[in-house]
């Protein structure tokens, strides 16, 4: 086995094992004390069957800063100092005129921060690099010296570790796809760091093809592509499908006429992976062929926060005029059955244990398991939690087909409240509606 240092990033903890977990699932990676991973701490020692599996891992995950191939762990400097003694090879296989070296610092758990300087120069004083050259830009090898405190006061650290990077994860992706920078953006599109963490979560693959049936500006299936899924959507605005009418950009007039969801994946240079934008209502199941079938599905439908959920409906005819033209029209589309029409849609057209992933509205006292969608044909994996307001939260929840649906087999919520979501937001009479 080998032992890996593993340090992950401190915001999202809910995310960190549902998204190890698929990725792990997803690569076929094994590691032996996987069940040690926790949300209380930010680093773990794990064991991995073999160095390819930490690469794999890594190449995927947003949720993970670094992981370090650990040589040494000890209680104390005086402890460490004295295994590097006893372990001459850690460093001597290193020391060699043409491989260069850094050493960097890092505390975790520590409210002060730390002398990084000091505590280098503190350990090659003590561990010395004799023929190695030093460089702090682009070294060929890079140590880490790594602290674990305890309580944020400790003056000692609880743990110190010492090993060669091995590589960090996909956290540079959040930065390279920000909302700043992007070409075309809407009011509802999804952060960056957490659109990737839903494609790890519904285990996007190469050669996938993934779908969102509320494709928006194309945020979510943006990050599919990038994991070298093909990818298409549905819209039932014409104006956010073709990104037409105002700007959401604070102080921008017009959309210009550059702006397009093909143009975000021009950008990123993706566009070989975006099939197709259908301008079309997600909730007519029939505009889907018995034999269309996904991947993966992803989606944050809208729940009238900015954006209100719409359907379209057949206008009535009225009884004082019996001649009439018969056209489609939209309607506000009651949040409960949306989310319900979202997973008979992923019951009937994903392919066999394919995933879709959505995300879910809550208040937070109406907030129990009976509040969540179910399906026969389709089990939960994971439920993760985002705060938004004191009130209210939206969970990530991440389903996988076990079985094909039989007749007149539907999705329900047991419990109501999610059709209350907005009323709770901006009713004035809120302790009535909440």
């Amino acid at each position: 086995m080998v032992p890996v240092l593993v340090v992950f990033s401190q915001s999202h903890v809910d995310f960190r094992i549902p998204e190890f977990e698929a990725i792990c699932s997803m690569l076929s990676i094994r590691v032996k004390n996987m069940n040690s991973i926790n949300t209380e701490n930010h680093m773990f020692v794990l064991h991995f069957e073999n160095r390819l599996d930490v690469t794999k891992l890594l190449s995927r995950s947003i949720l993970i800063k670094f992981a370090i191939s650990l040589s040494v762990e000890a209680q104390s400097y005086e402890q460490l100092f004295h295994e590097l003694k006893n372990k001459p090879e850690v460093i001597e296989n290193y020391d060699v005129p043409d491989e260069s070296f850094a050493l960097r610092f890092f505390a975790i758990g520590r409210k002060k921060k730390l002398d990084s300087i000091e505590r280098i120069k503190m350990f090659l004083e003590a561990v010395q690099f004799n023929h190695a050259p030093i460089c702090l830009i682009s070294p060929v090898n890079e140590f880490y010296l790594v602290e674990e405190y305890d309580h944020p006061t400790d003056e000692n650290p609880r743990k110190i570790f010492f090993g060669k990077l091995w590589g960090e994860g996909r956290s540079e992706l959040k930065t390279k796809y920000n909302l700043r920078e992007r070409c075309y953006i809407g009011n509802t599109t999804m952060d960056p760091e957490l659109s990737f963490i839903q494609a790890n979560l519904a285990m996007v693959q190469p050669g996938n093809l993934v779908f969102d049936p509320f494709v928006g500006t194309g945020g979510l299936i943006l990050p599919a592509a990038e994991f070298g899924g093909y990818v298409m959507g549905t819209e039932i605005n014409y104006q956010t499908a073709r990104a037409k009418g105002r700007s959401s950009r604070q102080g921008v007039g017009e959309r210009h006429e550059s702006e397009s969801i093909r143009a975000n994946f021009e950008q990123y240079y993706t566009e070989d992976k975006l099939l197709s934008i259908v301008i079309a209502d997600s909730s007519k199941h029939a505009i889907w062929s018995s034999n269309a079938k996904f991947d993966v599905i992803v989606a944050d439908p809208p729940y009238g926060v900015r954006e209100k959920a719409r359907k379209t409906v057949k206008n009535k005819k009225s009884d004082a005029n019996e001649d009439y033209i018969q056209y489609q029209q939209k309607e506000d589309y009651d949040l409960e059955a949306a989310f319900c029409d979202l997973l008979n849609l992923a019951a009937m057209t994903l392919v066999m244990n394919g995933r879709v992933s959505f995300w879910y509205p809550v208040i937070l006292e109406k907030y129990c398991s009976e509040n969540l969608p179910t399906h026969p044909a389709m089990e939960l994996l994971s439920n993760c939690e985002q705060p938004l307001t004191r009130k209210t939260s939206r969970r990530l929840l991440s389903y996988r087909k076990v079985r094909e649906p039989i007749a007149n087999e539907e999705c329900e919520i047991r419990k109501t409240g999610v059709s209350h979501y907005r009323d709770c937001l901006f009713s004035s009479n809120k302790k009535e509606n909440c």
